[in-house]
């Protein structure tokens, strides 16, 4: 009888646990091209270094696709879609200033992995990207200082 409360909350702990967890998408929505990440240290010291990811997405026309956050090395940032050279993708810049995030770390994902989550009709979604090819470093001149 003193083993049921603890089994009791164990199998409490279980079921919540489950329901934390976020669901990918098998097929998403949308086409995701072939991603790559390059590490960026600029020529100032108040601009900072990081990483710059970019995600070529096909979104379909006149959808209710909403991006929303990318989770890329235990971090997380706000997901936004530029255009360029007429396709659209996702850039975001990652500083290495920015703390980790409790989400992104339960992704468990790869250094070569990212997870973009989205908003269509209303219902939140996630979407894996893999094989993120790693770009040589771009480093920034400063200023000439006169």
């Amino acid at each position: 009888m003193k083993y049921l409360n603890t089994y009791f909350l164990l199998f409490c702990l279980c079921l919540t646990s489950c329901t934390s967890q976020k669901k990918l998408q098998a097929e998403p929505s949308f086409d995701i091209g072939k991603a790559s990440c390059q590490e960026y240290v600029s020529g100032r010291e108040e601009s900072g270094s990081g990483t710059e990811l970019r995600i070529p997405v096909t979104l379909i026309v006149n959808s209710d696709i909403q991006m929303n956050h990318v989770y890329f090395r235990g971090k997380q940032v706000d997901a936004i879609v530029n255009t360029v050279n007429g396709e659209n993708v996702i850039v975001v810049r990652i500083p290495n200033t920015a703390s980790k995030s409790p989400e992104a770390i339960d992704l468990n994902l790869g250094k070569d992995e990212a997870v973009v989550s989205y908003s269509e009709n209303g219902k939140l979604k996630y979407a894996k990207v893999s094989d993120i090819k790693q770009k040589q470093p771009q480093i920034y001149k400063g200023a000439s200082k006169n």
